[in-house]
């Protein structure tokens, strides 16, 4: 009797209660409000199949997207510790770092893998929106400057997608000094003449975005991608209408290209056939291509100067 009273009637009565629906099977787009299915948006790139609004998109998917399929391998990341200033907000930092572990499935930030991208060898830094907002830290730096010495050692272009709520307060000036450290292992790429390609993904606030538009070879924006200074709330929810809402010194994709910030807007669904065509053109440049040089007129011609 007690078997029957323990665990058949509870398991029954459980198989016969309605389940809930899951509150993530469907999603609902920040842009337009219409709702589609997780797996749909997942197939289609987490880009919303009634107005194309780009939807954050997990590290993970990211190596999907621009690996050629089972090519491509994660690296091991250095540590960085986990709390050097003891900050404490409404809550513990390690408490954040857990919760933003759980909810991101990331160690941090920022991840990186390397592998092949239509057969050639490349290295993909893909930052993780879902962790911390995909605030730049201490750990960030750490992982951008393993990217660039894995590029230099495998002799492959880096690949930097970026998404980002701005610097990691919580690092305090720890965080400020990891944009030059960056630029500086970008640099030694260039000396080595292997391509850098930026590809700015929402939120693409300051940070590491402007070390990565300086010097970058090629700065790439998905559409609707915003640049701007940091979000006030580095905790916001993302992918949500408030998220979206105008705010000053924000500007769009398209606004960053017409002022020559962005070189080109690229659909998701197109990226990496567009990375594959402009790391071609960098690495394999046109064999007797004529260079352009800028010849500047005299201001004074010679016959000018004779009367």
């Amino acid at each position: 009797m007690s078997w029957l009273t323990n665990f058949v009637r509870p398991t029954l009565k459980r198989w016969m209660q309605p389940r809930p629906v899951r509150e993530t099977q469907w999603v609902t787009c920040p842009a337009c409000g219409a709702t589609a299915f997780h797996r749909d948006l997942d197939a289609n790139w987490r880009i919303c199949p009634h107005c194309d609004h780009h939807l954050t998109l997990p590290a993970e998917r990211r190596f999907a997207l621009l690996f050629d399929s089972e090519s491509w391998s994660r690296i091991e990341l250095p540590g960085a510790a986990a709390d050097p200033l003891r900050f404490r907000d409404a809550k513990r930092y390690g408490e954040r770092l857990k919760e933003a572990a759980a909810l991101s499935r990331e160690a941090e930030a920022v991840a990186v893998a390397h592998g092949r991208l239509e057969g050639e060898a490349a290295v993909v830094a893909a930052f993780e929106p879902q962790f911390l907002g995909g605030s730049f830290g201490v750990a960030a730096g750490e992982a951008l400057v393993a990217a660039a010495e894995l590029a230099a050692l495998q002799d492959a272009p880096l690949i930097v997608v970026t998404g980002s709520m701005g610097p990691r307060m919580q690092d305090g000036a720890l965080a400020l000094v990891q944009g030059p450290r960056v630029g500086l292992a970008i640099k030694k790429l260039a000396e080595r003449s292997l391509p850098v390609i930026a590809v700015l993904a929402d939120p693409a606030f300051e940070a590491v975005t402007d070390t990565l538009l300086l010097q970058a070879d090629v700065v790439l924006a998905e559409p609707g991608a915003r640049l701007g200074p940091p979000a006030p709330d580095p905790f916001a929810a993302l992918d949500t209408p408030e998220f979206l809402a105008p705010r000053a010194g924000v500007r769009d994709a398209a606004a960053a290209l017409a002022a020559g910030r962005v070189d080109r807007i690229a659909d998701r669904r197109d990226l990496k056939a567009e990375i594959a065509a402009l790391l071609d053109i960098l690495r394999r440049p046109v064999p007797g291509a004529t260079i352009l040089t800028y010849r500047p007129k005299p201001l004074i011609s010679a016959q000018d100067s004779d009367a």
